[in-house]
């Protein structure tokens, strides 16, 4: 613990946060009331917003900070790729082969009646809703990000940015919250074992 930083800290912290009162949520309320009490909750303004979030953690953003380390950081470049690629496979082995038949939110509740918001244009998935890949990058690089800034109010910044893509992908209809939950141990576990790793082999750092 000695190699945290206050950055880290804040992260870790939001993450545990955001581990505890999801769990709580999903534990005490039915799917249809957690999609309900989200989903339900919308406006114009919130889907710009949350549209703008989703895409944070879609691939162009994470190999542009990739770049970036290659560039001005090299010392974490490949811990982050090693992250990126582990957390990656999990995701997309339990995806495909654990909870291959895991339905999305549109196809669990095609026949409940239920009128839901579903914002025009936008590409809504059926499939493979475990655990939630846009949260798993999204947690993933945003703990990479708190590292390089260090300071402690960034690493919150960067813990509620993480937050928030993990809330878009309910908010659009994309994921029911145990995925992203799911999604997000995942990210920042992969994270933090190679940044980890980093301080276990160069201890002076």
């Amino acid at each position: 613990m000695k190699h945290w930083t206050p950055a880290v800290k804040a992260f870790l912290g939001i993450f545990f946060i955001f581990e505890v009162i999801g769990w709580l949520g999903v534990s005490s309320f039915t799917r249809l009331d957690q999609l309900q009490l989200i989903n339900g909750n919308h406006s114009a303004a919130a889907d710009l917003v949350f549209q703008a979030l989703t895409s944070i953690a879609e691939v162009v953003l994470p190999i542009l900070f990739l770049i970036y380390l290659f560039r001005f950081r090299k010392e974490y470049a490949l811990p982050y790729v090693y992250s990126y690629a582990f957390s990656t496979a999990l995701i997309q082995g339990l995806k495909h082969f654990v909870f291959a038949e895991s339905l999305r939110p549109l196809a669990y509740f095609a026949s409940s009646g239920v009128k839901w918001h579903i914002i025009p244009g936008l590409l809504i998935s059926e499939y493979n809703s475990m655990p939630s890949g846009h949260t798993g990058a999204a947690f993933f690089m945003f703990f990479w990000i708190a590292v390089l800034l260090r300071r402690l109010s960034w690493g919150l910044v960067a813990g509620l940015l993480a937050v928030g893509v993990a809330y878009s992908r309910v908010y659009l209809f994309q994921h029911f919250p145990v995925d992203t939950l799911v999604g997000a141990a995942i990210g920042t576990a992969s994270s933090y074992l190679f940044y980890t790793l980093i301080y276990a082999k160069s201890p002076s750092k």
